[in-house]
């Protein structure tokens, strides 16, 4: 009887010293690379894409790097490094996707000649012209079109600068849940 116990406090304590430890590590190292491998939070510090994502909103990036035998998907809001300055990073929505003509003429955004719907758009889209994407770009606007920086003043943007899509917002806890 009394080896029966001995055994089993044995095992308790090489359960509490060994085995959760290394159970902890195990779910660490997973945490670890899915925050730094697969997804990454950031701060939206601009409003360029209100009403979809406001200036302070935490959202998760997953980590994408498109290529020609996958692109974006027209209205995936992608985060990406500024072409004008690679330090810096932008949030936009995909409008025009590789071998697309892009043309924005009276408030309003045409791809291949079709008005294109846009529901999540705020604002007129000013100015006006006309933007062939190549094979190895996207065409990108802010939804917030009288306040965004975007590929109408910069152009087409490659895809090897995209970083990732927007997919979830963590904060405010308002608002929380998948980003459209």
């Amino acid at each position: 009887m009394e080896t029966r116990t001995a055994a089993k406090k044995t095992r308790t304590k090489i359960w509490r010293l060994i085995v959760v430890p290394i159970l902890f590590a195990i779910v660490a190292v997973q945490v670890w690379f899915v925050t730094r491998q697969v997804v990454f939070p950031t701060v939206i510090t601009s409003s360029s894409m209100e009403p979809t994502i406001f200036p302070g909103d935490k959202v998760l990036v997953w980590r994408y790097h498109p290529g020609p035998t996958a692109p974006p998907q027209r209205g995936d809001i992608v985060f990406f490094r500024d072409p004008s300055d690679v330090e810096s990073w932008m949030v936009k929505r995909v409008i025009g996707l590789p071998g697309e003509t892009v043309v924005v003429f009276g408030g309003r955004v045409y791809i291949n000649g079709q008005p294109l719907n846009e529901p999540y758009a705020q604002g007129v889209s000013a100015g006006m012209g006309l933007w062939q994407v190549p094979a190895n770009g996207v065409f990108v606007m802010g939804d917030n079109r009288e306040v965004s920086d975007d590929s109408r003043a910069f152009g087409p943007i490659e895809m090897s600068l995209i970083g990732g899509r927007i997919v979830w917002r963590i904060s405010p806890l308002s608002r929380f849940g998948r980003v459209k």
